[in-house]
């Protein structure tokens, strides 16, 4: 697997640059955003941010009218597809995340997992297939997500006849759903 890194300020705008927030001002919040989390990828925010002003500014970015999770990983999804649109092989690697926010007593709109309140992130990362070994096991690099979608399951209602349960749709759907909306492969990849 390739361990080249660029700087996070450089990786921040690459990925981030080209948002569509509705205005340059929190486009250019998101580049530093990630940028200070790239310089810190296992922290949280008050541990990226040294600096309180900056923590606030950051925590008043994602309370912001234009700002929701599809419009900020929106163009980091973009370029990963692009990238992929290349011929070569890759694979998609895929995995939902449960995030429990079971003990946030005041949080709205969670979803129902189980006995716990939060939600569900499926997420397909994209690898580029550079070689096998002899064992068959696949060598590459990292290209970036394909897909992400957070979801907030909901609990069947009481009564709920069987027909329609079974006509819901599936979480195994959700597999499909990233190559679905990008279209199938490119000429040349696969």
């Amino acid at each position: 697997m390739s361990t080249s890194l660029i700087p996070p300020a450089q990786w921040a705008q690459n990925e981030f640059g080209f948002a569509q927030l509705g205005d340059q001002r929190r486009n250019k919040r998101l580049v530093n955003i990630a940028e200070h989390l790239a310089a810190r990828p296992g922290g949280t925010l008050p541990q990226a941010f040294g600096d309180w002003a900056e923590l606030k500014a950051a925590y008043r970015f994602f309370g912001q009218r234009g700002v929701s999770f599809e419009r900020v990983i929106a163009p980091h999804v973009e370029r990963t597809r692009q990238a992929c649109g290349q011929a070569g092989e890759y694979l998609l690697i895929e995995d939902t995340t449960l995030l429990d926010y079971s003990r946030h007593g005041a949080t709205e709109g969670l979803g129902a997992i189980g006995t716990v309140r939060g939600f569900e992130l499926h997420s397909a990362l994209a690898v580029r297939v550079e070689a096998w070994t002899l064992e068959q096991r696949p060598e590459g690099t990292v290209v970036g997500l394909f897909d992400q979608q957070c979801r907030c399951p909901r609990r069947t209602p009481v009564g709920e006849k069987r027909g329609a349960l079974l006509s819901r749709p599936r979480k195994t759907q959700a597999w499909a759903a990233g190559i679905k909306k990008a279209g199938g492969p490119p000429k040349g990849s696969r």
